[in-house]
């Protein structure tokens, strides 16, 4: 599914997966924004077959925190040359393969995956062509960012699962699930007062899950979101 010009969305729920996975595409090659879990490899494939782009062409996995379902992926990539970036803290679940022995989601399992580089800060990564502003936005994980970048005329905002938006008019936006022991609802109320307080204006928000909004007063769901949270997660 193409979102505009040099953007895809080539997995998740609307492929019948768990975790949406972003392919942008820059003058060297494509990034892929979070890899989807280990069982929609597949689907990974089949959509980037159809795109056609080769895999070998993906020369950097950036993933917005190290959940299985957002991970998943990151090692099959990493093996045919892609550099994975991740927040620092998140790094031992990616390297574990699962959530710890104190955890008791046993079942979120991925393939172990050993980070190229850590965000330690807010930063801008320079990509060939693309400039991506990176935020630290611990909460849903220790180590959740998100990603914002300038791709011609639209400005795209990556949220992880820090938020993301659904209902049919794209008029919904939560937060994500709460299940890791690392989640934090303070330090996610942090995060969303720093979102707040950057005043983004993306023309396009593209979720860890739910779906993507495209412009139309796209920025309105960061408020959605945000008042969500105080509802919901304090």
């Amino acid at each position: 599914m193409q979102l505009t010009k040099g953007v895809f969305l080539i997995s998740g729920g609307t492929y019948g997966k768990l975790g949406n996975a972003y392919v942008v595409k820059h003058n060297g090659g494509f990034i892929l924004i979070d890899s989807s879990s280990p069982g929609a490899l597949d689907t990974l494939l089949e959509n980037l077959k159809y795109w056609d782009i080769d895999e070998q062409a993906i020369t950097h996995v950036l993933l917005t925190h190290g959940h299985d379902d957002h991970a998943g992926c990151a090692a099959h990539f990493q093996k045919q040359g892609a550099k994975v970036y991740v927040g620092a803290a998140d790094r031992t679940m990616m390297e574990e393969g699962n959530f710890g022995i104190e955890s008791p989601q046993t079942n979120h399992v991925m393939p172990s995956c050993f980070p190229d580089q850590l965000f330690t800060e807010d930063t801008t990564l320079i990509i060939e062509n693309l400039t991506i502003d990176v935020y630290l936005m611990p909460g849903h994980t220790d180590g959740s960012v998100i990603f914002y970048l300038q791709l011609e005329n639209e400005r795209i905002l990556f949220t992880g699962d820090m938020f993301f938006v659904d209902g049919e008019t794209g008029n919904i936006a939560s937060t994500g699930w709460k299940g890791d022991l690392g989640y934090s609802g303070e330090k996610l109320g942090r995060s969303f007062a720093k979102l707040w307080s950057l005043s983004l204006t993306p023309t396009i928000i593209a979720g860890g899950h739910g779906i993507p909004r495209i412009r139309n007063n796209v920025q309105e769901s960061i408020k959605i979101a945000y008042k969500y949270y105080l509802l919901n997660n304090r």
